[in-house]
């Protein structure tokens, strides 16, 4: 009874956390799709680490963690992670030479929390390039035993977090959306079942078959995140440092993320300028001396041309890399993406769709798959991932089969106007429309920001199409700059209702085109 209580109240510390670690991660790396992935991550190593106090230590005999000095760095790295932030409620056991003190290097600047050992107080102070952006003095007299001191300073770094996102940025879930772009809800059930089950097992075991059989490749493996899924496929292929890979404009934010992580170089190429998918042409222009694959997305559920793509690689002697993170069921020609001899990378949102609850499922061929499989202990998605995952798959298809409805009735009425773009509906591929990218054209009265926003004073939630490069690299890439600067995403999922979608198309025709 006492594990139980103690796992709800976890729960319940970590979920009231998760919108600011969230927000954080935004600011981080500039993209909502990659801080989904830290949040995850970050969610993965603080459940695990309640898991290790409650079963390993035991709270009978040492309520809290043992932090090393290797482990307290780990916790500063916020460019990789962010679980400094949410260590478990339970106190820490510093060992006398750790000081009291945390910092990182982050998109803001340094953030930095000290405090002065024996004196009345301390201070968190917040920096930007040596800049002080915020300073929160307090009086309380710090704790006598070390470990609640540093909980302490934890909780006060939070609320400073939180104060200072509150005035810097807007949070999509403080919005009250009568129609939402995904659904909502609280994550309470699957994050107890992370907890109760971090480790991989026959749940794991299961899904890996399951997804396997579902995409028709010969072996996938379960992981925790996308970019830890790019990771680990990059090693297998065997790429190297300073090693090109051709990587098409519109791309997920995990993908580069892994490549920049690997020390390899993208060579950004520009995409069809209506799939939104890597230029043929644009991908053979760009391939040089260096270049040892082509990275290939499937953008918001659209299959790339892969029959001309698969030939340019094996013309030059490439290995592809399929980027299916928004494309999980997608079919192109008469099978789907993902099928052997693939190698490709899916994104698996799951249970009520709380960002950062998501399996990354790594499809690819056997023999690399056998190399692979042991160097991925801590990568492997545990059990309590895989019981909300395969829940997930067990319904994939009719949740395609919601969003491809909802998209045919918003093609079928917006292209009836020139001051639309539909997406396009090639007769070799069936797209899964994790998005619907609507284009405004020249005709229409509002630009795409601006209908955003009044989408979103009427209480409708649409989103810009966010691209994972920078300015420069866009400026090349004339197809891709123009999807970005032009692209609304509007509400596609299986939880949107015949009524809202009408009332989305309403609006949108009210603005648009008057």
């Amino acid at each position: 009874m006492k594990d139980s209580e103690q796992r709800r109240e976890f729960t319940e510390y970590f979920a009231a956390r998760r919108d600011t670690v969230r927000r954080t991660a935004y600011l981080l790396c500039g993209d909502w799709h990659w801080a989904d992935d830290l949040t995850q991550e970050s969610a993965y190593l603080a459940n695990r680490a309640e898991w290790l106090a409650r079963e390993v230590i035991g709270y009978g005999t040492v309520a809290g963690l043992r932090v090393t000095k290797e482990t307290l760095k780990q916790q500063l790295e916020l460019s990789r992670q962010l679980d400094f932030l949410q260590l478990p409620y339970h106190r820490a056991i510093l060992e006398d030479r750790i000081p009291l003190s945390i910092g990182g290097n982050c998109r803001l600047g340094l953030v930095e929390l000290a405090d002065s050992a024996g004196a009345a107080s301390h201070a968190i102070v917040l920096r930007q390039r040596g800049q002080e952006l915020m300073r929160r003095e307090s009086a309380t007299p710090a704790p006598a035993d070390a470990g609640d001191a540093y909980l302490c300073m934890l909780e006060e770094l939070c609320a400073c977090l939180e104060d200072f996102l509150d005035r810097h940025t807007a949070p999509r879930a403080e919005h009250a959306f009568a129609v939402r772009f995904e659904p909502g809800g609280a994550p309470g059930d699957e994050l107890a079942a992370l907890v109760t089950h971090p480790d991989p097992g026959p749940a794991t075991l299961e899904l890996e078959r399951r997804a396997a059989a579902y995409l028709g490749a010969e072996r996938v493996l379960a992981l925790r995140s996308p970019k830890d899924a790019f990771g680990a496929l990059v090693r297998a292929l065997g790429l190297a440092k300073g090693d090109e890979v051709v990587v098409p404009g519109v791309v997920s934010a995990s993908a580069v993320a892994a490549l920049r992580a690997a020390e390899l170089r993208p060579v950004f190429a520009d995409v069809h300028p209506e799939r939104l998918t890597l230029a043929p042409s644009a991908a053979a222009a760009a391939i040089g001396a260096r270049t040892r694959a082509l990275l290939v997305a499937h953008p918001l559920g659209q299959p790339a041309e892969l029959d001309l793509l698969y030939a340019l690689a094996e013309e030059r002697g490439l290995e592809v890399i399929e980027d299916g993170c928004e494309s999980l069921g997608a079919r192109f020609a008469d099978s789907r993406i993902g099928r052997a001899p693939c190698a490709s990378v899916f994104r698996m949102p799951l249970g009520c769709g709380a960002p950062g609850f998501e399996a990354a499922l790594l499809a690819l061929p056997e023999a690399l798959a056998k190399d692979l499989e042991p160097t991925l202990a801590a990568e492997r998605a545990g059990d309590g991932l895989a019981f909300a995952a395969l829940a997930a798959l067990e319904r994939w298809e009719d949740r395609l089969a919601a969003r491809r409805r909802s998209a045919s009735a918003y093609s079928a009425e917006f292209s009836r106007y020139d001051a639309f773009r539909v997406p396009p509906t090639p007769e070799n591929a069936l797209s899964v429309y994790s998005g619907y990218l609507l284009r405004l054209t020249r005709f229409a009265r509002a630009a795409a920001d601006d209908l955003a926003k009044l989408l979103a004073d009427a209480g409708i939630e649409a989103r810009r199409l966010r691209l994972p490069l920078a300015e420069r690299d866009l400026a090349s890439l004339p197809a891709a700059e123009h999807a970005r600067a032009t692209g609304l995403l509007l509400p596609v999922d299986e939880s949107l209702t015949d009524s809202q979608r009408d009332r989305v198309m309403d609006e949108i025709f009210g603005y648009a085109i008057g």
